[in-house]
């Protein structure tokens, strides 16, 4: 056997084992549940902590909201009202970027402007355009 695979099924093994212990250990610094049933939807489920009032919806921005997956809701109900008005700028490609980067990566790029905003969606579509190969 090459010391190579030895060597993949060393780090699978330990990053296993990490995986197994980790969440036994954790168990006894979690705080105590609430009272909400696992059944519950997510998007039925409030906040623990108060949420600032998201922007308002023209109707056909409303319609399209409605139609989103929970998760997709509760992501967007998370953002910042400007990041959330900024999203609805945004032509349908770039929409559909933009659900694919990280909260951090939406909001910084909501607090930019002019140049600095363009020439982060020129990196932002060449990497997608990159992630998808040639067509």
């Amino acid at each position: 056997m090459r010391s190579s695979h030895i060597f993949l099924g060393g780090v699978a093994a330990a990053t296993f084992g990490v995986l197994l212990v980790t969440p036994v250990a954790a168990q006894d610094e979690m705080p105590p549940a609430q009272d909400i049933p696992a059944e519950t939807p997510i998007d039925q489920m409030q906040p623990d902590a108060p949420v600032p009032p998201a922007a308002e919806l023209s109707p056909e921005q409303q319609a399209e909201y409605d139609v989103w997956a929970p998760d997709q809701k509760f992501a967007y109900d998370a953002w910042p009202p400007e990041t959330q008005m900024y999203y609805w700028t945004l032509s349908s490609d770039e929409q559909s970027l933009f659900w694919r980067l990280s909260d951090q990566d939406k909001i910084s790029l909501t607090a930019m402007t002019g140049p600095e905003r363009e020439a982060a969606w020129e990196v932002i579509k060449s990497n997608a355009a990159e992630a998808e190969g040639p067509a």
